[in-house]
């Protein structure tokens, strides 16, 4: 266990590692851990699911991170950021395999201009709050747009997404580490 302390919370992180690769990390203390994405398949707000079998398909914008969200203010300054940003539209591209084993199939967007953009304008008000990273590395100039290839559901090379809301998806509701749940969803400026 790893303990870290912040000038008014306290972070305990628990990672529960399969092998050499730690696989599910576990926040408790006053912060949680969120992540937003474009839902590609439409979930209403306060939908929980599983997490283990089942995520909807969805492109994300900001991967896993903690922060205390009511403390911050954060939905409404990520309001009042994405209220000014126009919609992006992006194609699917090809398919490649991330991951440290290069397991999970994903599909890769056009990195636009646009989307750029969108990502670090999210990034930078998430930091500006105070928010710590599971892997900081893939925001900013390390982001590659992508949607995890589902079981059920996939893009395919040529469709287009149009990205026209950030969602908010609580990764550890009701301190279960097995579920996620919808928790708001932000439209970005009607065109």
């Amino acid at each position: 266990m790893i303990t870290q302390s912040g000038p008014k919370t306290a972070i305990k992180k628990v990672i529960i590692d399969v092998g050499a690769t730690p696989i599910i990390t576990v926040i408790m203390g006053s912060m949680q851990k969120y992540c937003l994405v474009k839902l590609l398949e439409k979930l209403d707000e306060g939908v929980e699911f599983t997490a283990i079998n089942y995520w909807p398909l969805h492109t994300t914008l900001a991967s896993n991170f903690i922060v205390n969200w009511e403390s911050t203010d954060l939905f409404n300054k990520l309001s009042d950021v994405l209220s000014n940003i126009k919609p992006v539209s992006v194609s699917a591209g090809e398919d490649e395999f991330f991951g440290n084993e290069r397991k999970i199939q994903v599909t890769i967007l056009d990195m636009s201009t646009e989307i750029i953009s969108l990502h670090k304008k999210i990034i930078k008000t998430l930091k500006e709050a105070g928010t710590i990273f599971d892997e900081p590395q893939y925001n900013e100039d390390g982001y590659r747009a992508h949607a995890t290839v589902q079981k059920a559901h996939r893009l395919n090379k040529g469709d287009n997404v149009l990205i026209d809301e950030v969602t908010i998806v609580d990764m550890f509701p009701n301190q279960d580490i097995t579920r996620r749940k919808i928790l708001k969803t932000i439209k970005l400026a009607s065109s």
